[in-house]
């Protein structure tokens, strides 16, 4: 439910991330509601055939939070969010959606979200996004930063940039 709750509180947020876990609790709530809401047009119909008007006003009102939570999930993976617009062809979208749910997250930081830490990591140092280890050397945070460079986490101006920061508050520290 916190996964529903969060999404809906980021309605037309387009950047960030989302994990695989927070995109399909999200849509099994929605899958849920609209079953709830399509059991309340049956109920209203009185036995004669149902018009999805309480269920059609539930999907259409999660239509943009849905766009919003796909697009935060191929960010995620280190993708393009204009990938969204596969879902919408016929045919193929609902196999991209549930491709694009599965699909494997970046650790660390990415593209989409430079600041983005793992649960084994800190991010010590929010001004550059770099995920640092609690306590660790100057050399262990080059060779982190020297990592996500290798990896195209991070492009070779910031890493830099990055490496420049690290080296100037080791100087500060030992001055």
């Amino acid at each position: 439910m916190t996964a529903y709750l969060d999404a809906v509180r980021r309605y037309a947020v387009f950047s960030g991330r989302s994990s695989r876990s927070q995109f399909w609790f999200y849509h099994l709530t929605l899958l849920g509601l609209a079953v709830a809401g399509f059991i309340i047009d049956i109920a209203i119909s009185g036995g004669s055939e149902p018009q999805p008007l309480i269920s059609a006003l539930i999907v259409i009102g999660h239509y943009i939070p849905s766009l919003a939570i796909i697009v935060r999930r191929l960010h995620d993976a280190n993708l393009s969010g204009w990938l969204v617009l596969l879902c919408l062809l016929p045919g193929i979208g609902v196999i991209a959606f549930i491709v694009f749910g599965c699909l494997a997250p970046t650790p660390g930081p990415n593209r989409f979200d430079p600041s983005h830490s793992t649960g084994s990591q800190s991010a010590t140092d929010g001004q550059t996004g770099a995920s640092q280890a609690a306590g660790a050397s100057a050399v262990e945070r080059i060779e982190k930063l020297a990592s996500l460079r290798a990896s195209g986490a991070i492009n070779d101006g910031e890493f830099e940039r990055m490496k420049a920061d690290v080296l100037g508050k080791t100087e500060q520290g030992n001055g």
